[in-house]
């Protein structure tokens, strides 16, 4: 058992040597967001278009130099407004922790394909209206896998390294729990498109 733990680390360790390992860096990545519902019963989906940001400490692990693992950890901004004649009267703000885990596979030059799965833990949800705000979080299902896809280029500076891309993550769960009257009758899955800027120390 003590000879395949060697191997093993010493196999991670070369793909470190190699490729310098883990990289560091910061994140900050502006996101399109599309809140989808469904009516249950009669098949109506509806789309409300919103906006956000990410914006934390990415990681990127090299497994050889054509393949790596990105992850990290991210604070994320979710809004969904609601205007009536030009005036904003309500939105939906979500305030989230972010753990992306995505693989990176190389396609040409500095140009990187990306697959893979991640969590996004919503610690707060406000309806924020003109009347007054409410607090959500107790009625939605905070923690969310996604999945997502993505393309991005990876370009060495002296300094550092920049990358960047764009990526689609859809949301398997519902956004509200079953117990929550309001939202009973509608399904609603959140899909976000998210404009990487990251820089690796």
């Amino acid at each position: 058992m003590k000879k395949i733990v060697l191997i093993i680390t010493l196999f991670f360790a070369s793909n470190v040597m190699a490729q310098g390992g883990l990289q560091f860096g910061l994140n900050v990545s502006p996101s399109w967001k599309i809140n989808m519902s469904k009516q249950k019963e009669t098949g109506l989906r509806t789309n409300q278009s919103g906006y956000g940001f990410n914006a934390g400490i990415p990681v990127k692990y090299w497994m050889n130099e054509f393949r790596s693992l990105n992850t990290g950890l991210d604070f994320e901004f979710t809004a969904f407004d609601s205007y009536l004649n030009g005036l904003l009267v309500s939105s939906f703000r979500f305030s989230s922790l972010h753990l992306p885990v995505m693989f990176n596979f190389h396609l040409s030059g500095t140009l990187y394909g990306m697959a893979g799965t991640g969590v996004v833990y919503n610690f707060a949800v406000r309806d924020l209206n003109i009347s007054q705000g409410t607090d959500l979080t107790g009625v939605t299902n905070n923690v969310q896998p996604y999945l997502g896809l993505g393309l991005n280029s990876l370009i060495e500076k002296d300094f550092g390294f920049f990358e960047v891309g764009v990526q689609g993550r859809y949301q398997l769960l519902d956004i509200w729990k079953n117990t929550y009257a309001k939202q009973e009758d509608f399904n609603s899955h959140l899909v976000s498109l998210d404009f990487i800027f990251r820089y690796y120390f």
